[in-house]
């Protein structure tokens, strides 16, 4: 068959297929009312995709016109990728193979859906998004392709690329043959379709979001999950101080998310005061970060920033998207993340992935105070359908803001004991006393001053072998019992046992008794809620009995005592002989 034969018998199927409606679900046009006069037919067409979705599951049919259709339905979607690829050759194909217009779209629709795209397939336009209405347009499609030297009316694929979390159905494969003819017959230039996608609302709030917030690694060796005792059945994560702790939190950001200069999202993570959250991490060669008051450091380390965002979409987020907060009892106690601009559009609908490290300080706020860590975020989302769709120019959406708190599932919280140190018989405050805490299921317990940091002082709890090791508390005047370093200078302001985690093992061993006293034995303790405020005014007393006054060994003091025994015994004797002879007289 000639060159010039086989391209009329193309043109003639290409033909046949714009009397028979493609799956654009165009409508259905009479051949005789078509205008086929060539002329009137556009060299290049603009398709405009309007994305809605729909609740749960999609209406009946709704037949595609190529022409505006301002009573759709549905919402708007926004952030949605749509791509556009050339499936000529795939279309004729099936022509071929003995299908009809229609069957061959049917099966081309059928194909796509299953497979997907492949190398062969030549992309016409880019990846493009929906905006705020939910619409994106291609423009300058050109309407026929060269094959052969023949120019034929081109078979378009255009196909969902991006779809955000919480979409049950995706919208199907469009596959649209040229020309399209709209209802006055002729040849549109601009082609307006609908795609339908179903949202999910089983258990995720596809309008808001999904939000969580978790501890990673709270069953690692540097700290200890106990039930809070005395905290309503509550679970507190009662760590040692000074640990690093890893907090992650995810964010399914809303597809209906606006992404423009004033529109975005803005997510404000609270650890709460007394969790301490630095700017600066270190890590290691194998990108995990290392605890610098746990593990060994190399020459290899390096600082980062803390806080890391990641998803799966390839979007650079700035550091300066990061702003921390230092709180009022020290410490970074927040940061807040802000990502507005069209830049991060490929963002809605995809999930944020918020990884940090912090520890708890010896602060005010997390002595007795379970830390409550939350997070908090808000995306400027649309939901509402177009007032408006012959008017882009005045188009309008119905535009809310969806607000998400979540906290971690666990609290952290340490307590405290209050002790004075008095005499056994006058309750006087004694001073002096020496003490060291012991956790039976562990060892003793030193509190060291770990480093100092830009947020701080920096402290660490670990346990010990021996006694001489661990951590002093000092009765003082008033008996309280005061935390000493090394050097016997107070490590902190307060008075107490402080800053320990909760639990029911411990002992409070007496270690140096004060002057002319004797060491009391091993006091069992418990650390729990309200522990410490509850002792504050009214603390435990530990009493100690003064020595006996006894002579040393080999002194005259002895000797004493015997010759004033003798002597009395002798005037006794003496007295009873004269009372003797009186009588007989």
């Amino acid at each position: 068959m000639s060159k010039k034969i086989k391209g009329l018998f193309m043109s003639l199927l290409l033909l046949a297929s714009v009397l028979v409606p493609s799956l654009g679900s165009l409508g259905t046009v009479k051949a005789d009312e078509v205008n086929t006069n060539p002329d009137s037919v556009p060299n290049e067409v603009n398709i405009t995709v309007h994305k809605r979705v729909f609740d749960d599951k999609l209406p009946g049919l709704t037949q595609n016109t190529g022409e505006e259709m301002p009573n759709f339905g549905g919402n708007a979607l926004p952030n949605i990728g749509f791509t556009v690829y050339d499936i000529t050759d795939k279309y004729l194909a099936e022509l071929n193979g003995g299908k009809e217009a229609q069957e061959a779209t049917d099966a081309l629709v059928k194909y796509y859906t299953e497979n997907g795209t492949s190398d062969e397939d030549a992309v016409v336009k880019e990846q493009q998004l929906t905006n705020a209405n939910g619409d994106t347009t291609f423009e300058n499609i050109a309407t026929k392709i060269n094959k052969d030297g023949q120019d034929l009316f081109r078979t378009l694929l255009i196909l969902e690329t991006k779809s955000p979390t919480g979409i049950t159905q995706k919208a199907a494969p469009i596959v649209l043959t040229l020309p399209v003819y709209g209802s006055k017959n002729t040849a549109l230039e601009n082609i307006h379709i609908y795609p339908k996608n179903t949202e999910s609302t089983n258990g995720e709030d596809f309008a808001s979001g999904k939000l969580t917030k978790e501890l990673k690694d709270d069953t690692l060796h540097h700290h200890q999950n106990w039930t809070g005792l005395g905290v309503n059945n509550d679970i507190v994560l009662s760590p040692r101080i000074g640990r690093l702790l890893h907090y992650q939190v995810t964010y399914d950001v809303p597809a209906t998310t606006i992404f423009d200069t004033n529109n975005g999202i803005e997510l404000i993570d609270d650890p709460g005061q007394g969790l301490v959250l630095p700017e600066k991490v270190v890590k290691g060669t194998d990108g995990k970060v290392i605890d610098t008051i746990v593990d060994v450091i190399n020459s290899n380390q390096a600082t980062v920033d803390n806080v890391t965002v990641t998803s799966k979409v390839n979007v650079n987020i700035p550091e300066d998207a990061i702003e921390y907060e230092t709180g009022a009892d020290g410490g970074n106690s927040k940061f807040t993340l802000t990502l507005k601009g069209e830049q991060y559009a490929n963002l809605a609908g995809e999930r944020l992935t918020i990884d940090y490290y912090a520890f708890l300080g010896m602060r005010n706020a997390s002595l007795d105070n379970p830390v409550d860590n939350k997070v908090e975020v808000t995306a400027n989302t649309t939901r509402g359908p177009e007032t408006s769709t012959t008017d882009q120019a005045n188009a309008a959406l119905l535009r809310t803001t969806a607000t998400l708190i979540k906290h971690a599932e666990k609290p952290l919280a340490v307590g405290g004991i209050n002790f004075k140190k008095v005499d056994a018989q006058s309750n006087k405050a004694l001073e002096g006393a020496e003490f060291v805490v012991y956790d039976k299921e562990y060892n003793y317990v030193q509190i060291n001053r770990a480093e100092s940091t830009a947020t701080g002082q920096r402290y660490d709890l670990k346990y010990v072998e021996t006694a001489s090791e661990a951590t002093v508390f000092r009765s003082n005047e008033d008996g309280q019992l005061v935390m000493v370093d090394k050097d016997g200078n107070p490590m902190t302001d307060k008075t107490g046992l402080i800053y320990l985690p909760y639990t029911n093992q411990y002992q409070l061993i007496e270690t140096k008794a004060p002057e002319g006293y004797v060491k009391g034995e091993a006091i069992n303790f418990t650390i729990q809620r309200n522990s410490y405020n509850d002792t504050l005014n009214n603390p435990t007393l530990i009493k100690n009995a003064k020595k006996g006054i006894l002579p040393s060994t080999g002194g005259m003091g002895i000797y004493l005592f015997l010759a004033l025994g003798l002597a009395l015994m002798g005037g006794a004797y003496v007295w009873f002989k004269k009372a003797r002879k009186n009588e007989n007289v």
